[in-house]
């Protein structure tokens, strides 16, 4: 069966992020990018039904603590898992990119100290 988009959230509560108040639409998505909001003229492949839920565009956190993290958990789950699409790292001043590879030892070193996380574990994921 064809379908005209690869997920639609249809008939959700969407906050758009402009300040204007709550507003009910469908929500199109092809190829990872928002291509309609409003009334969907077409099926999903997936369809999602948001009844009782507010649609939002995804959160941006400017401040976290996942220089360590990054190197193990990709998707940065706690954060993805709330809606936030986009994190700003090393904005306490210490991160691991660029990392050029003489400075490897070092910066784990620092951040095992810093963020409490074993250099081990951080070291399966830092190139």
């Amino acid at each position: 069966m064809s379908h005209d988009f690869d997920l639609v959230i249809r008939g959700g509560a969407v906050a758009d992020g402009t300040g204007r108040g709550l507003f009910e639409a469908d929500v199109a998505i092809s190829g990872g990018r928002i291509v309609a909001i409003g009334k969907a003229p077409g099926s999903g492949a997936e369809e999602i039904d948001p009844r009782d839920r507010i649609v939002t565009p995804g959160f941006v956190d400017i401040h976290t603590h996942y220089d360590g993290q990054a190197t193990w958990d990709h998707r940065l789950l706690p954060s993805s898992n709330h809606g936030v699409t986009t994190v700003v790292a090393g904005n306490c001043g210490v991160g691991f990119a660029p990392c050029r590879p003489e400075d490897r030892n070092e910066l784990i070193a620092i951040m095992e100290g810093v963020e409490d996380i074993p250099g081990a574990v951080m070291a399966t994921g830092v190139p």
